[in-house]
């Protein structure tokens, strides 16, 4: 296990649930098989294939899995099927469908054609801080919010949301790069960083590997762009890239860190798995803790409550 692009949702109060309770939740809504005629199914399965609970907890942290499976039925498949069948139509009856006509074709090819596609399963882990009533998931964007939707709708009540920012991310990030005394305690300029421009425009320049205080980096400020992704190193642990939106991405394990993994016992795999957890879930705590500290009032970390 190893989260690499991280969407966080802050709940203002703490969960209502235990691990137990959540792992009962979970298995009711347990991703089942998908059926001939499904395009597709979701819902939560076991981390650990030996294992059948639905959660795993330690250190404050439950880690759980959610499953989507599609069955692949691409639309040009579809497509060259219809205008097969079209053309057979038209060199029989000496006619041209009309689109009503092609419309319920299309339909019926899919429903022939659904039992032979291949399907694929997408699993998207997430953790659970219940120290700091976070959830975490392994995902971006749209991906993100299905797992919230499918967790909310299986836990009845989720008043989550993606934590905000008291004062603007970019500026604050511009001025570490213009000023790298000025970052937060734990925290390194890394080697790349995207600079945009704030026009209608919209000019953006990016750097990789480099230096970022050197000169042409820097002269870039002066002409009014300001930072919307900056790498960042956490105490010499690990490096990711921060966004203008608080976003997280490409999360990896420095060298010493990278030790540490690498001496994880592999032979037992929920042992493997819990130490997993506790090592990054426990560092992503500490990341998001200076991160929301730093960014003010909206996003700062709740009070810990003991359970």
């Amino acid at each position: 296990m190893w989260f690499r692009n991280l969407s966080v949702f802050q709940s203002s109060q703490p969960f209502k649930w235990s691990s137990a309770e959540l792992d009962d939740m979970l298995s009711r809504a347990h991703c089942p098989s998908i059926t001939q005629q499904a395009l597709s199914v979701d819902g939560f399965v076991a981390p650990v294939k030996t294992d059948e609970r639905m959660v795993h907890d330690t250190d404050g942290l439950i880690f759980a899995t959610y499953q989507e499976t599609s069955r692949l039925l691409p639309g040009a498949v579809i497509k060259e099927e219809l205008e097969e069948r079209v053309q057979q139509i038209e060199a029989k009856e000496g006619r041209k469908p009309g689109r009503k006509e092609r419309a319920d074709l299309k339909d019926q090819i899919t429903f022939e054609l659904m039992p032979k596609a291949f399907t694929r399963s997408r699993r998207i882990p997430f953790l659970i801080d219940m120290m700091r009533h976070r959830i975490i998931i392994d995902a971006s964007g749209a991906r993100a919010e299905q797992v919230v939707a499918a967790l909310r709708k299986a836990v009845g009540d989720l008043p989550v949301k993606p934590p905000g920012a008291e004062h603007a991310p970019a500026a604050a990030m511009t001025e570490w790069l213009r000023n790298p005394a000025s970052l937060p305690g734990g925290l390194t300029l890394g080697d790349r960083c995207e600079l945009k421009a704030d026009s209608d425009a919209g000019a953006s320049v990016r750097f990789t590997a480099m230096d970022l205080g050197r000169e042409e980096i820097l002269a870039h400020l002066e002409t009014g762009m300001a930072v919307v992704k900056l790498n960042l190193c956490w105490d010499d642990a690990c490096e990711f890239d921060l966004s203008d939106k608080l976003e997280i991405k490409r999360l990896r394990p420095l060298d010493m860190l990278r030790e540490n993994i690498d001496a994880i016992d592999e032979e037992d795999v929920l042992a493997e798995l819990m130490a997993h957890i506790s090592l990054q879930g426990g560092l992503m705590r500490s990341i998001l803790d200076r991160l929301y500290t730093f960014f003010g009032d909206e996003a700062q970390a709740p009070t810990p409550v003991s359970r």
